[in-house]
């Protein structure tokens, strides 16, 4: 069941990106120099200034959220890893594989995959040739990246901890369970993760303890608002735990799942609902503010754009841009 579980899980995984000229981060504020990202079964590139389709690619695959260096889009599809032009959507590179993998990850200028065959693997990110690779028992998530290191783990029931530039390891901590997907990075050095026990596990770099709590729900991995751990639990509630002990800050009850992750903006949290139905939530209480309808299901995390609410939802040959208009209170 767990397995299962997981697998679910991991689908979710859809997300707006912005490519920016220079290796760019998500949400930024200036739009006109990019493109806007989507990944569903393709990925799809808008404008962000007509939301215009700009160009499409992969639509025979399910991929997964992109990532993004300099001119070109890194995205893992059903078979293998692809580098694509984030200006004309042609393929730079690929890297196939036999296995279904996850999200890529960028550290620097290098790429870090894994997949359901237990594989960590350094790619660079100019060429997609391998650097270096490291096998680990069951399948494993995309790493967190701190103070040099990547933390990954999975099915083996460790959190494992390997130098970022060789893939030697470092060291592992049992987590008494399977984890639910990957470890979150913080700021402060701190290494979240979360397990199918309900528990969340909170480390340093170095591997030592910190806290370790259980809740009444499995919890997926957390958005980091403000020294908040913000978690999405099967039992369709979300909370807000203080990142110092883990002690539960608020709660808010979702009458439905959430199909796509949390987005924080402006103090604000969106989350969409399975039915389109979309929340705009106070980030330091979780009260509702507002409430939209989406016209289908969304493939991508809503998000504040120009005082709208940008989102995509799923439709007949590729996801569709829907602007909502942001009440005011």
């Amino acid at each position: 069941m767990h397995r299962v579980v997981a697998s679910l899980l991991t689908l979710v995984v859809s997300q707006v990106f912005v490519v920016l000229p220079a290796a760019g981060e998500p949400h930024v504020a200036d739009l006109s120099k990019g493109r806007l990202l989507v990944s569903d079964s393709g990925v799809f590139a808008f404008d962000p200034e007509t939301l215009e389709l700009r160009w499409r690619r992969l639509q025979d695959q399910q991929t997964f959220e992109p990532a993004v260096i300099g001119d070109r889009v890194l995205v893992t599809g059903s078979r293998g890893l692809y580098a694509i032009d984030s200006e004309s959507g042609d393929l730079i590179w690929q890297r196939p594989s036999r296995q279904v993998g996850f999200p890529v990850v960028l550290g620097g200028k290098t790429a870090y995959l894994t997949d359901r065959d237990g594989l960590l693997q350094a790619i660079d990110s100019d060429d997609g040739e391998l650097l270096w690779q490291r096998r680990f028992p069951g399948w494993i998530y995309p790493p967190a990246q701190s103070g040099g290191l990547l933390f990954t783990g999975g099915s083996d029931g460790h959190l494992w901890a390997v130098d970022r530039d060789s893939g030697d390891l470092r060291w592992a901590y049992s987590l008494g369970q399977e984890m639910v997907y990957s470890p979150v990075a913080l700021a402060d050095g701190q290494i979240i993760a979360t397990t199918f026990n309900r528990e969340v596990i909170s480390l340093d770099r170095s591997g030592n303890l910190l806290w370790r709590r259980d809740y009444p729900a499995i919890l997926t991995a957390p958005t980091v608002v403000d020294g908040q751990l913000i978690f999405n639990g099967l039992d369709r509630q979300l909370r807000a735990v203080d990142a110092r002990d883990g002690k539960v800050l608020w709660r808010r009850q979702l009458p439905e799942p959430l199909t796509v992750g949390l987005e924080h903006q402006q103090g604000m949290l969106l989350a969409a609902l399975e039915s389109g139905l979309v929340w705009e939530l106070a980030g330091d209480s979780g009260e509702l503010r507002q409430a939209y309808r989406l016209p289908g299901e969304p493939v991508a995390r809503p998000w504040f754009m120009d005082g709208e609410i940008l989102s995509f939802v799923r439709a007949f040959g590729g996801p569709k841009a829907i602007l909502l208009t942001r009440n005011n209170y």
